[in-house]
């Protein structure tokens, strides 16, 4: 019998969510013999969580006794709860050593809509892309990149949220 929290995710780190409106996110070192093409960076397999509920529900799947590896796709094309008016650029610092940096977007219906069918352009939950980085100066300059992107555009307000800036607002 497999368990995949013995096999296919064993090598596995949560990386929780920076903001109340951001997801956590399931990074899976994928064993040598399954990494390849159509993982981030060769190796990591990226799970969006929106709530704890599905951070035990995917717990349990890891721990189901199966026959078989399986994919551990169950929250890929499940539709995303959280409905935002905004782009919301979320990036996660590795949470221990030698863990990749994370970033991810979560499009407003407007930007996923147009990107479905695109070639190339696949959105967890039907409105997440995430990139995945070693280095920190590659998220950088990819975040500057894409922020760009969406302000050539149009008219675009930034507000940059960091774990300072939401500490420093509670003060006066």
């Amino acid at each position: 019998m497999y368990r995949l929290s013995q096999t296919l995710a064993r090598e596995r780190m949560l990386y929780a969510s920076p903001l109340i409106a951001a997801p956590s996110v399931m990074l899976i070192d994928m064993p040598i013999r399954n990494r390849g093409e159509g993982l981030a960076l060769g190796r990591y397999y990226p799970i969006i969580l929106e709530t704890d509920e599905e951070r035990a529900e995917l717990d349990r799947f890891f721990d189901e006794p199966r026959s078989a590896a399986v994919a551990p796709d169950l929250f890929d094309r499940r539709p995303s709860a959280i409905v935002a008016d905004n782009v919301l650029i979320s990036r996660y610092e590795p949470p221990e050593e030698g863990w990749p940096w994370v970033l991810v977007c979560r499009w407003p219906e407007p930007y996923s809509r147009a990107a479905r069918g695109s070639p190339g352009c696949d959105m967890a939950r039907g409105c997440y892309t995430m990139e995945v980085f070693e280095h920190p100066d590659d998220v950088e300059e990819h975040s500057i990149a894409l922020l760009e992107q969406l302000g050539a555009h149009g008219e675009l307000s930034i507000r940059m949220l960091t774990p300072q800036s939401l500490s420093q607002s509670g003060t006066a």
